[in-house]
């Protein structure tokens, strides 16, 4: 079985996106790293992309293990870790009246069903294809950030610090910017 990488992002861009570190196996490092490039200078946001990367780096160990069950295991809590994140996300955007919400969401929408997709394969996927997966979805999180996220960062700040109210509730969400 060989894992697609998703449609959205061309393969020339998600490879320069990320750049792994090393495999697992190989060395104690991490699969991915966090780069000052993904920061949005959000708080709130930029945690949560940290979380997503350390939920692939998670991933990648267990793909390297050899063990189904550590993969399915990561693989859901990368899954839900990225519905929740989106979930947060499109909140945001709302809140400051985005123009670009409905395309932002379209990708979520597809990037949710490309993680479905993923998930299914996973059930019946060799460790080598787990590793594979993981191959792909290194470079997929990190190019989501830098492409869709890391874009939408200074609307933002421009919307807390020229738009909203200094009670507003939604700086307490997005920290101090």
């Amino acid at each position: 079985m060989t894992f697609r990488r998703p449609m959205f992002y061309p393969a020339d861009v998600a490879k320069r996106a990320a750049r792994p570190v090393a495999r697992r196996k190989e060395t104690e490092m991490p699969y991915l790293a966090w780069s000052d490039e993904l920061d949005t200078h959000i708080p709130e946001l930029d945690a949560q992309h940290r979380v997503m990367i350390d939920h692939v780096n998670r991933l990648g160990a267990a793909a390297s293990s050899g063990s189904s069950k550590q993969v399915r295991e990561a693989m859901d809590a990368l899954a839900d870790c990225v519905h929740q994140h989106f979930e947060f996300e499109e909140r945001v955007l709302e809140m400051i009246d985005f123009a670009g919400l409905e395309e932002h969401r379209q990708t979520h929408r597809e990037i949710l069903a490309e993680l479905d997709d993923y998930r299914a394969r996973l059930n019946a996927a060799s460790p080598a294809e787990a590793e594979e997966l993981v191959d792909t979805l290194g470079p997929w999180v990190v190019e989501h950030i830098r492409h869709d996220d890391v874009d939408f960062g200074p609307t933002v700040r421009e919307w807390l610090r020229d738009a909203a109210p200094p009670d507003d509730p939604f700086r307490k969400l997005v920290g101090d910017t």
